[in-house]
């Protein structure tokens, strides 16, 4: 009885064994599916005066291929490569948008002065005149085109913002459901499925590359604990903790992200803490690289639309009257938070435009009395401003009037330059306003000394000490030197991830080729057992035919 034992054993063996095998090469294609190797043992035996005999072999188990260092090394790269990649792809559009060698700002403010350059040498030529006029035109154009796409590029990472908070918020509850299938499978019977891990391990990689986590893991039951970066818990067994988004009480325009803790409350997410995965990056980029361009762009339409108007004013038209602005300029607006107890506005206009610094300034009203608001710009800084005798606040070129009755914690933000390269616009009429000349006499026609002045504004320091072209070469270097820095450590990411990801694959992964040599061997197995389990049959037949 002992040799059918034998024979029964190993085909239970090799036919598990060719399972095994067979879900392999079943799933050699399936995503996120990791090897699975049977583990076979020695069922006992006895022993005997004769010697050791054996029972035959058993399925100890089936194990899952597994590196749970790879993997964590492995979701480390994807954050680091989803960080940079989502911020390069927004940030190389802004590159493209100001490297246009046919058609940018530097060209227009290039063919200003070129056309300028034209009526000095005849100023009475109308032809010379609505030539400038077009260029003054086209260059306001190009400010708002440009201005256009960088709002657009805040609007489509808002989107992409709001998506991706979806996404993580998809994945928390996926594991979380994971978590307990798995839970209840080692309660029931002490094991982990390896299709639940196969799950949990795909879904803790698509969380990397959304934010950054750390996870741990239970070795026993296959639960896992993610936390973000900064260490807020996001999945702890079946239980988790989300993110929502809504308008910014203080700018509508800006999305906010926000996080629901464990008992229900909603805590304003520090987005400079959260400065990996794509989310990190979509932060970085909306938050510094667009700031940045969109203040630099602000700043030029601004010097450049003061100087010309200053210039204009200070000369004559061809119809011997004095000359007007050139272009309008539009004064700040302050946004209004909208958690505001009182009804008070700010009328804000431009004291000294030269003085002007464009950044965010943030105002909060902290009790009754002219010198009671708080004043910071965006680097944190208190400022102290003029205060004069209608309670108008004046500091780096501007003056606040506050209007209304405010509440003590009212806060205001601003940017001194925000809406100026949107909304610059020709404010002459036609070219024969253009004040070429220096005097209003009607002999003097053919004067050209204010155009001359107004020619001289290419090579003044209007910005620091760079001229118009030289600040705009500037920004463009600045967006440009980004991009190049950002694509460089994206390429390096991206190798260093598929490296971890070769290595992953080459632990879990389905070899087809080795899977053959399993097959054949485990068949050749099962057909070795089918024999045994036939010579048993035979000699068990031959027994029970003696008479």
């Amino acid at each position: 009885m002992n040799l059918l034992y034998l024979a029964q054993s190993g085909l239970s063996a090799a036919q598990a064994a060719l399972n095994v095998v067979g879900s392999n090469m079943n799933n050699v294609a399936t995503e996120g599916y990791s090897r699975r190797n049977i583990i076979l043992g020695e069922a006992g035996g006895k022993t005997t005066a004769n010697g050791f005999f054996g029972y035959g072999v058993q399925v100890n188990s089936v194990k899952r291929a597994y590196d749970g260092f790879i993997n964590n090394q492995l979701r480390g790269a994807q954050t680091s490569y989803s960080t940079l990649s989502s911020r390069y792809e927004q940030l190389s559009q802004i590159d493209n948008m100001l490297g246009d060698k046919s058609s940018n700002v530097s060209v227009s403010l290039n063919n200003i002065f070129g056309a300028l350059e034209k009526i000095s040498s005849d100023p009475v030529s109308m032809a010379a005149r609505q030539e400038a006029m077009s260029q003054f035109k086209s260059t306001a154009y190009q400010f708002q085109s440009n201005a256009r796409t960088l709002n657009g590029l805040e609007k489509s990472t808002n989107t992409q913002i709001n998506q991706t908070v979806t996404d993580i918020n998809s994945c928390a509850k996926a594991l979380a459901t994971v978590n307990e299938a798995l839970y209840k499978s080692h309660a029931q019977t002490g094991g982990q499925p390896a299709d639940l891990l196969d799950k949990r391990d795909m879904l803790l990689n698509e969380l990397s590359k959304l934010v950054g986590v750390k996870v741990d893991e239970n070795q026993l039951t296959g639960e896992v604990n993610v936390a973000l970066s900064n260490g807020l818990p996001l999945v702890s067994g079946d239980r988790t903790c989300l993110f929502e988004t809504a308008p910014s009480a203080a700018n509508p325009a800006q999305l906010e992200v926000s996080y629901i803790d464990a008992s229900g409350n909603t805590i304003k997410l520090d987005e400079e803490k959260i400065s990996s995965g794509k989310l990190g990056g979509l932060f970085k980029f909306r938050n510094e690289d667009l700031v940045d361009a969109r203040d630099q762009l602000n700043q030029l339409a601004l010097q450049m639309a003061n100087r010309f108007n200053e210039v204009n004013k200070a000369g004559f038209d061809s119809n011997g009257e004095a000359g007007t602005d050139i272009f309008t300029i539009v004064d700040p607006m302050a946004l209004v938070n909208r958690n505001n107890q009182g009804d008070a506005t700010l009328d804000i206009s431009f004291s000294d435009i030269s003085q002007v610094k464009v950044q965010d300034y943030t105002l909060v009203y902290e009790g009754p009395g002219a010198s009671d608001w708080l004043i910071t710009d965006s680097s944190g800084m208190k400022i102290t401003p003029e205060i004069g005798e209608q309670g108008e606040l004046t500091f780096d070129g501007i003056t606040i009037q506050p209007q209304g009755t405010p509440e003590a914690g009212d806060s205001f933000i601003f940017n001194s330059a925000d809406g100026v390269a949107e909304n610059i616009a020709v404010a002459i009429k036609a070219g024969d306003k253009i004040a070429a000349s220096s005097s209003g006499e009607n002999e003097e026609e053919s004067n050209n000394e204010n155009i001359k002045d107004m020619i001289a504004i290419k090579n003044e320091a209007l910005i620091g000490k760079a001229t118009l072209i030289e600040a705009y070469a500037s920004l463009v270097s600045s967006v440009g030197s980004s991009v190049n820095d950002l694509k460089e450590k994206k390429q390096v990411a991206e190798y260093v991830q598929d490296q971890f990801a070769l290595q992953r694959q080459e632990i879990v992964g389905v070899n087809t080729e080795d899977e053959v040599i399993y097959l054949q061997m485990y068949t050749q197995y099962y057909q070795a057992n089918a024999q045994v389990l036939q010579t048993a049959t035979t000699i068990f037949d031959a027994i029970l035919n003696i008479r």
